[in-house]
């Protein structure tokens, strides 16, 4: 049934390593990092996998590009506030489907607003995130990087600073949550080819400007999810009591 997970691309180990940094303090928010150049020497990696890897956290709110300074740490990165919600996350399950019913009340009304105020370099951004994520279901690798970076995309198009703030407040739980679900989907086969199909799908909507459409497939994206997960929880239930009562009976 399952197959191995890929190693994780170049990029996504330096994310790693700079998330790493963040979170035991040796880099704080307005910290400037090293240029790309020197980031890739002392990495000994190419310059494109750390152009990559600074191009996915800087949709995630965690780096911010000041013209002619460099990129630095956001300010606006709040450790405290973040590592809460990552915690909680990893220690109780079901706040995976409690933070998949903010995502319904955010994402929903969230890509409606982007249909309207993306713009060509918005689209730019999410048609890239529709291709690495073809990429990834190609390579059997789970994505949840470029899922989640496709998602803040479309914070992004909606202009809306309090909702981008928001989304980047919760932005390691909610890939933690991202790679929790898409590990238990992908044990069922076709799920992972059905989760980029509604990516598609709300990518069509958004550059059609049609934000009815967008809705829907943004709505019929999430309750896909939670459908799946909870079938899978109820399988998993449904096993540990018939366990349960095969000891009972020994």
């Amino acid at each position: 049934m399952f197959e191995q997970v890929k190693t994780k691309r170049v990029y996504q180990q330096i994310v790693d390593q700079i998330k790493g940094l963040l979170k035991t303090g040796q880099l704080k928010p307005g910290d400037r990092l090293d240029s790309e150049r020197e980031l890739a020497e002392n990495l000994g990696v190419s310059r494109a996998s750390v152009r990559e890897a600074l191009a996915a956290m800087e949709h995630l709110g965690v780096l911010e590009t000041r013209q002619g300074e460099g990129t630095f740490i956001a300010d606006h990165y709040q450790k405290p506030l973040i590592e809460p919600f990552l915690i909680m996350t990893l220690m109780d399950p079901t706040t995976n489907m409690e933070l998949l019913e903010v995502r319904k009340i955010l994402e929903v009304q969230a890509v409606e607003l982007a249909t309207l105020r993306a713009d060509d370099k918005d689209l730019e951004k999410l048609e890239k995130y529709i291709l690495l994520m073809e990429e990834d279901l190609g390579k059997n690798i789970l994505g949840e990087e470029n899922d989640a970076s496709f998602h803040f995309c479309i914070a992004e198009a909606t202009k809306n600073r309090a909702l981008i703030r928001i989304m980047h407040t919760i932005s390691d739980s909610l890939e933690q949550s991202m790679r929790s679900g898409r590990y238990r989907l992908f044990a069922k086969e076709g799920n992972g080819q059905k989760l980029y199909q509604q990516h598609l799908d709300i990518f069509d909507a958004v550059s059609s400007r049609d934000p009815e459409a967008a809705k829907n497939a943004m709505l019929k994206h999430l309750n896909f999810v939670v459908r799946e997960l909870e079938k899978l929880e109820k399988n998993i239930e449904a096993v540990d009591r018939t366990s349960i009562n095969k000891e009972a009976l020994q």
